[in-house]
């Protein structure tokens, strides 16, 4: 019998390994900000941008189911590679919401783990840097009045619509996406064991966007509305 435990754990482990090896997700519109370089060629490259995933899941429960602002190790000195001032953190806005009520939000997923999407904004107009305090300021809404967006078994770009805070105005803001994967089993809060419970991989991205009312001038932005970048 303890042979055969030995084996299932072995067997779990190159398991979860193999889950972290494979591509992931990324933001590309607006545009995260290691994907910037896919439509902007002045942006550093990052060909692992759809792999933002707080180090990995080892890592992560490693750091305390800690995750760093933007999706690098939580571990990392700051600023850390994807947060402001980091080497993609440049601060530059890829797109202005002006005058609208809702975002539309394009997330691509090239190796689907199920669980759910999060949005959030920071307003560094207000609060100087970023934060998880200056983020869940502001979480972003769907239609039907929920905060996670939950996703099937999609390969490919996933089109939402968010609805933006009535009360945010900024010329400089992160909006942040957290997709909290629901592929690993665990310990639900009732103390029965699921999949999609317990501690999850998670996967974040930032872009630097503006939000602006009608009588506010308009950022140029960079040309990144492309979403079907591979």
């Amino acid at each position: 019998m303890k042979s055969l435990e030995v084996i299932l754990i072995i067997s779990l482990g190159i398991f979860c390994l193999m889950q972290e090896l494979e591509a992931h997700g990324m933001m590309l519109s607006p545009v995260g900000r290691s994907s910037r370089w896919r439509y902007d060629s002045s942006a550093p490259t990052n060909y692992d941008d759809n792999g933002l995933y707080c180090g990995g899941f080892w890592k992560q429960t490693e750091n305390g189911g800690r995750c760093g602002l933007c999706g690098d190790d939580w571990s990392l000195a700051q600023p850390r590679p994807n947060e402001l001032g980091g080497k993609y953190g440049s601060g530059v806005i890829v797109k202005s919401f002006n005058g609208v009520t809702e975002a539309e939000i394009t997330v691509k997923i090239t190796a689907n783990h199920l669980g759910y999407f999060q949005f959030h904004i920071c307003n560094l107009d207000e609060n100087g840097s970023e934060s998880e305090e200056c983020f869940e300021q502001y979480p972003l809404t769907f239609a039907d009045g929920s905060k996670k967006y939950y996703i099937n078994t999609t390969i490919g770009n996933i089109v939402m619509t968010a609805q933006l805070p009535t009360d945010l105005n900024c010329v400089h803001c992160v909006l942040r996406w957290t997709y909290t994967a629901g592929n690993n089993w665990g310990v639900c809060e009732d103390g029965s064991g699921a999949m999609g419970c317990g501690a999850q991989e998670t996967f974040v991205n930032c872009a630097d966007i503006s939000v602006l009312s009608s009588a506010r001038s308009i950022i140029q932005e960079v040309p990144v509305e492309v979403v079907g970048a591979a």
